[in-house]
């Protein structure tokens, strides 16, 4: 091999790597069991709150590392406070924890947010998983 066909090689590797780093974190998060919630797992719970749920992984400058997860909110399940948004595309938020790359689904537990998307996905769980 050449030398150019070895560095090229070497990049592909590189970029293939962390890309392989990146969706087991994402299937890490879709993975998560959520707590007293009859064992539903994060995938579970963002296939009924969206509508073809498109999950990604988003590194932010400064290091703080997300599972996202797009979608249109969907279903009869909603309360009557988000169907009245009509569709609504919407994207959540998980953070994982820097020393052990997971999602802390005790996030879900805490008051939902009223000033972040991801109150939503909360509210949903409350009436999901009682």
């Amino acid at each position: 091999m050449n030398k150019a066909t070895t560095m090229l090689l070497s990049a592909i590797l590189s970029l293939s790597a962390a890309g392989c780093g990146e969706q087991s974190k994402i299937d890490s998060v879709k993975k998560t069991v959520v707590a007293d919630c009859s064992g539903k797992t994060m995938q579970d719970l963002a296939a009924g709150l969206l509508q073809n749920p498109v999950w990604t992984f988003k590194k932010e400058q400064d290091g703080k590392e997300f599972v996202l997860v797009a979608g249109t909110l969907a279903g009869d399940t909603l309360p009557a406070w988000v169907k009245e948004q009509k569709i609504l595309d919407i994207t959540f938020r998980f953070a994982l924890d820097p020393k052990t790359d997971k999602f802390d689904p005790a996030f879900l537990d805490s008051f939902p947010s009223l000033t972040a998307p991801e109150g939503i996905f909360q509210a949903y769980k409350v009436l999901i998983c009682r």
